[in-house]
């Protein structure tokens, strides 16, 4: 009798017949989960003792290590949660990464190819330089700054939401979005390192573009929370001034909006307005110039292209293939 495909629900939520190398790895991993454990740990205070104390993105990559030897193959309870939300702390780990090298990318940062695509582009201006005069940026905080702010914030909740919907209602839908995301940031951190880029509020402060105001700094000083403003003041030590390009607040929403343009007949033209929308609050707020917007987009529509082949051609293989060669779970 042919058996039922047992599914690593864990690290991919497919039958274990799809899992190949990965799902062999972690089989092994669930068969020799303490003498693993232990040697990580073993590893990870070797590691100290002789390097000294870790900064924080490692202390970042190493719980990601930790979470996913720990949690890797459990199919339910507080380890499954963990372990399907480890990409958040991917992506923070990632970020973080990047920003410890702030410092040595802000002597290399380029500045001169996104500004003279804006401005050929745009009749000779800077959009955020037009914007901000119309809008009288740094004139006070007016209530569009205050819009603007919550626009630039939604980043960091929209996508999440919608991570969590799908966790809620379609496992499977909530790993392929968490897939996405990983991938077009991993794709945008790896940019950071290889081409750091200047955002219009700092090319202002350099010279090289004219007066621009970074209005999330004022909305923050405005509502008198100077330590969270520091953060938008371009400090190295505190955030990554020149992550610009591509902008991930601009990829973000594009791929979940390819993400559910099938399904969701009705909000996806709600969310189009939105993917508009922080694009205007993007240029408006000196945070990226349309150049760097655009080739967000571009990552983002890549990422989705190529996902989309694997999972199509996967599906096509799992229906094809021989009902004698699905492989279970050794128990």
């Amino acid at each position: 009798m042919d058996q039922a495909p047992t599914r690593h629900d864990t690290l991919g939520s497919r039958p274990a017949a799809e899992t190949s190398l990965s799902g062999a790895v972690v089989d092994q991993l669930v068969r020799h989960r303490g003498p693993v454990l232990a040697i990580y740990l073993v590893l990870s205070v070797g590691g100290v003792a002789t390097i000294g104390a870790p900064d924080r993105p490692a202390v970042l990559w190493w719980l990601v290590g930790f979470i996913v030897v720990t949690c890797a193959g459990t199919e339910g309870g507080f380890r499954r949660f963990l372990i399907d939300w480890v990409p958040v702390l991917v992506i923070a780990a990632g970020y973080d990464t990047v920003r410890a090298e702030s410092v040595d990318l802000l002597s290399r940062a380029i500045v001169q190819p996104q500004l003279r695509f804006d401005e050929v582009v745009f009749g000779g201006t800077a959009p955020t330089v037009t914007l901000q005069r119309w809008l009288n940026a740094g004139q006070g905080v007016h209530w569009w700054d205050y819009l603007a702010w919550l626009g630039y914030l939604s980043h960091f909740v929209v996508t999440l939401a919608f991570a969590a919907f799908f966790y809620v209602v379609n496992r499977e839908r909530f790993h392929r979005l968490a897939m996405l995301i990983v991938t077009v940031s991993v794709a945008g951190f790896i940019t950071y390192f290889i081409i750091p880029a200047v955002p219009p509020w700092l090319a202002s402060r350099q010279g090289v573009l004219a007066h621009t105001t970074r209005t999330e700094y004022e909305v923050w000083s405005h509502l008198g929370l100077p330590a969270v403003a520091k953060v938008f003041n371009g400090s190295a030590q505190l955030a990554n001034p020149v992550a610009a390009l591509p902008s991930l607040h601009a990829a973000w929403p594009l791929l979940v909006l390819l993400f559910i343009w099938p399904t969701a007949r009705r909000g996806r033209w709600v969310f189009l307005a939105y993917l508009v929308f922080m694009m205007a609050v993007l240029v408006y707020g000196a945070e990226h110039y349309v150049s760097d917007i655009l080739l967000g987009w571009a990552y983002a529509i890549v990422v989705f292209w190529a996902w989309n082949r694997h999972w199509a051609h996967r599906d096509r293989t799992s229906h094809t293939a021989p009902a004698g060669s699905l492989v279970t779970r050794p128990g």
